[in-house]
């Protein structure tokens, strides 16, 4: 940095700079081309380190709440308003799943390829916004030390922003909309406050910060620590803390404030005074009962430090990261503390020593700080995509350092910015590897067996997976038994996996045994039940099986037609015609089936009670739809009809 850039503005104006240095940075013809390239360089980042996911599949973790069993997505025609008056997965944020509902709409809920695109493309917009942030934030800052024209600290800090492995699972996992969403107005929240402390039209910047917030809400909770940023900002360009800076901050903490408790009461199980109710089956994802205090806090510092350790080391990376009562990880606990009491200690030196440490910790911690599991969310103690914007400070750190180096010592500028880039090239890598992790359920949890052995939860749904999308009876009857050693407790999940997996390979019996126990431990839905009545089917039990129908129709089932029709079928085989067609007429007159064996069933059924002539009429239906219907051509020729 040239000494006639720090001259104050103050000194008389006889030494004349060259034109580049006097320009505000930005305004130069000089360096716009950088600007463009820069834009070039960090869109083509972008795309090169996601387009590995494109082709992913939906993953059985909340895809299925948020998209495919989320009527408003899959149906979002006439569901436009409801979206703002309900909540999803314990999560009310209306503008992101109207954005999930604009995807369906425009290429079918179907399509998980346009989902994760469109998530990319949120993130590049957002990858953008940091490169202009960076760039406001190092223009006219109270610390003169730090002010610079290069080009290369914001491009450095948006491409650390763009394909660190830690974003993978904001901007590939369809069900992080979320994250790319309240980034999205959340960074936008941060230029348009910036632009209030800078420009003359100061009323409308501020007006434009309010609708940010507000925006970024509506996508995601987290959003809420947007006015202490605020506060942070003011504190980046020496603005003074008083009481009029508070009162004009009054506003947005009232908004953040009614987020807030919005959010608090539907993650208690709440629907907020009866103003936002539940799409799909869910429980309280607040729990302060099963840690004591002491554990919430040894939890909240190994997250703290974990993201340390990740930003620079993301050799480790999972899906999911649970909480465990003993191991290496368990005995890293109260060293978090400890790492997260040592950081947020250091803010008192950092205050008047260094300007660019305490704001970009302090960015970090206020953005993070309400996600570290002091009071436990769920059952991980952290999560990759908790850092989508809290690391932006950590970023904006690292290249603050690296520039310091490098106009400190000339000598070591190029290899200062050549390691910078050769870090960022290892953090590339790493990210293409983490794309195929979320390729599918298997590779999904698959990962999260690899990490964390002893989780039941990952065999059991890996086990699911394998049976069910993939076929694979045997690696699915294997995960699922493990699951069980483990000491699965959550459902009857794997054995409800087990009896199908079992009745598919043909072992009635043993489907049987297991269909049996998932109804002692409660199961899931209906179909459960309507399982175990095929079974007894199978094996000549027939009335056994009447109870288990009758049971998986009065439960939540995605099959009632089907489960109908064998029961009509049960009644049919044990001499009761009547109850039989009292079934088999709903199945095919309200219901519509076209199945040929309810129309084969049916003309039995009305055979039996001397109704030949509508006997007739469906087994000829049963032909028409199975032109090989040997049962049903017999029938006929027993009523006469050849």
């Amino acid at each position: 940095m040239s000494k006639k850039q720090n001259l104050p503005k103050t000194n008389p104006p006889k030494v004349v700079a060259k034109p580049v240095n006097t320009k505000p940075e930005g305004s130069s013809t000089n360096n716009s081309w950088q600007k463009w390239v820069a834009i070039f360089g960090l869109t083509i980042a972008v795309f090169v380190s996601y387009s590995g996911g494109f082709d992913n599949q939906f993953v059985d973790w909340d895809d299925h709440v948020y998209i495919e069993n989320n009527y408003l997505v899959t149906q979002p025609q006439g569901h436009w308003g409801e979206a703002w008056k309900s909540h999803v997965a314990l999560n009310y944020h209306p503008l992101t799943i109207t954005s999930l509902m604009m995807n369906a709409a425009m290429s079918g809920a179907e399509n998980p390829r346009a989902f994760i695109i469109t998530n990319a493309l949120i993130h590049l917009v957002n990858v953008l916004l940091v490169f202009w942030l960076i760039t406001l934030l190092l223009r006219n800052p109270a610390d003169k030390k730090t002010e610079t024209n290069s080009i290369l600290v914001p491009f450095f800090t948006a491409l650390l922003f763009a394909i660190h492995p830690m974003r993978v699972e904001s901007v590939t996992w369809i069900s992080e909309r979320k994250d790319v969403m309240y980034g999205l107005f959340f960074i936008a929240g941060c230029i348009s406050y910036l632009k209030y402390l800078d420009s003359e039209k100061k009323n409308k910047y501020l007006i434009y910060s309010m609708l940010f917030l507000i925006l970024s809400c509506f996508s995601k909770a987290q959003a809420v620590v947007l006015p202490v940023i605020f506060l942070l900002l003011d504190y980046w360009r020496g603005r003074e803390f008083s009481s009029k800076t508070l009162l004009e901050k009054a506003p947005f903490f009232v908004v953040s404030l009614i987020f807030g408790l919005i959010a608090t009461n539907i993650q208690s199980g709440g629907d907020f005074h009866g103003m936002i109710h539940i799409i799909g089956e869910q429980k309280s994802a607040l729990n302060m009962k099963v840690f004591s205090l002491t554990d919430r806090l040894q939890y909240g510092g190994y997250g703290f430090m974990m993201y340390f350790y990740h930003l620079l080391f993301p050799f480790t990376l999972c899906t999911f990261y649970p909480y465990e009562s003993e191991g290496a990880n368990h005995n890293l606990y109260p060293v978090g503390l400890i790492f997260m009491i040592l950081v947020m200690g250091s803010m008192v030196y950092f205050y008047k020593k260094s300007r660019v440490a305490f704001f970009s910790l302090g960015f970090f911690i206020v953005t993070v700080f309400l996600v570290l599991q002091f009071i436990s969310v769920g059952a991980a103690v952290m999560a990759d995509r908790y850092t989508y914007v809290p690391y932006i400070g950590l970023f904006f750190g690292i290249a603050m350092i690296i520039n310091t180096l490098a106009e400190k010592n000339t000598s070591l500028k190029q290899v200062a910015w050549v390691g910078g880039f050769a870090f960022a090239l290892f953090l590339f890598f790493i990210t293409k590897q983490q794309t195929e992790v979320w390729q599918n359920t298997g590779t999904l949890f698959g990962r999260i067996i690899e990490r964390f052995p002893k989780d039941y939860r990952a065999y059991y749904t890996r086990g699911k997976y394998l049976g069910e999308k993939e076929g694979k009876l045997d690696e699915s009857i294997e995960h699922n038994l493990k699951a069980i050693e483990l000491g699965y407790k959550d459902d009857a999940g794997p054995w409800e996996n087990l009896g199908t997996a079992y009745g598919i390979k043909g072992d009635t019996k043993k489907a049987l045994e297991y269909f049996s126990e998932a109804i002692k431990r409660g199961p899931s839905s209906g179909e459960t039940y309507m399982n175990r009545g095929i079974g007894y089917m199978q094996l000549n039990q027939v009335k056994l099986s009447i109870p288990d129908f009758e049971k998986a129709l009065s439960m939540p089932n995605k099959k009632p037609t089907m489960i109908r029709g064998m029961l009509g079928g049960a009644f049919l085989m044990t001499g009761d015609p009547k109850n039989a067609l009292l079934n088999l007429n709903q199945v095919i007159d309200k219901e519509g089936s076209q199945d040929p064996v309810h129309f084969y069933n049916r003309g039995v059924a009305r055979q039996q009670t001397g109704d030949n002539t509508g006997a007739i009429a469906d087994l000829q239906k049963a032909i028409q739809l199975k032109p090989d219907y040997t049962d049903a051509q017999n029938a006929l020729k027993v009523l006469g009809v050849k």
